[in-house]
Parts: structure tokens; C-alpha cells; sequence
């Protein structure tokens, strides 16, 4: 339960900070138990900024839940803006 409403936090903030992403975000869970939340985006500009202001908010959800929840922003090839 605790996972859950980490993420739903991280997500939550997400949606307000993001440009529309163009791949819908991805939780998968990993082997480590940190919840990785990718996400495809249209710039590599868009996905640093995005990776910092995020990294700040995981690291706020993890001090007051325990649960680490990260961004795992990558640009996708066809949708770069030129």
C-alpha cells in the first residue's frame, strides 16, 4: 500500500512539472524494489530538465515513505524536434 501511494505522489507531481510526454509513463517495479517510472519524451533538453526536478521529488517521497520512486526519462528518436 505504502509502493502504491508513493507512486501516486511521484505521478501526481509528474503531471504537473512534464510536457506531454510522448510515451504514456511506465511503472515497472525492478528486482531492487525501486519503482522505475519511464517515460519517453520529444527533447533531450525535456527529458534533463524533467529528470532533475523529478530526482528532487523521489528523493522527498523516499525520506518520508521509505519507497524509491525514479524517473527514467529517455527521448524517443522519431518525435526529436529539430
Amino acid at each position: 500500500a505504502q509502493s502504491l501511494k508513493a507512486l501516486a505522489r511521484f505521478l501526481e507531481t509528474f503531471e504537473t512539472v512534464s510536457p506531454e510526454p510522448v510515451c504514456a509513463p511506465k511503472a515497472i517495479r525492478g528486482e531492487d524494489n525501486v519503482i522505475y517510472v519511464e517515460v519517453g519524451n520529444r527533447t533531450e533538453e525535456d527529458t534533463f530538465r524533467i529528470g532533475d526536478r523529478m530526482a528532487a521529488v523521489g528523493a522527498d517521497i523516499l525520506d518520508e515513505t521509505g519507497v524509491l520512486v525514479v524517473l527514467a526519462p529517455f527521448v524517443v528518436e522519431g518525435a526529436r524536434q529539430t
